[in-house]
């Protein structure tokens, strides 16, 4: 019963990784798109923050990176 219980968890443990890839390469998609609509619409600042934003998510995939890989 154990091992069910752990392959069902680890099931969803890959479901939610698969879904939270998904989502970043949407928002990675569509990084282009908003600069563009900042630059049209918004302000300096608000272009600023949005690559601020983009910065902090590829440092935090950098250090998920390595924690996968000193996790192996």
């Amino acid at each position: 019963m154990r091992n069910k219980e752990k392959e069902s968890t680890q099931d969803k443990l890959e479901e939610n990784g698969q879904a939270a890839y998904n989502i970043i390469k949407a928002w990675i998609k569509n990084i282009p798109i908003t600069i563009e609509d900042i630059k049209a619409n918004g302000t300096k600042e608000d272009l600023h923050n949005y690559q601020i934003q983009i910065k902090m998510v590829l440092d935090k995939l950098e250090d998920i990176v390595k924690d996968m890989k000193t996790s192996d």
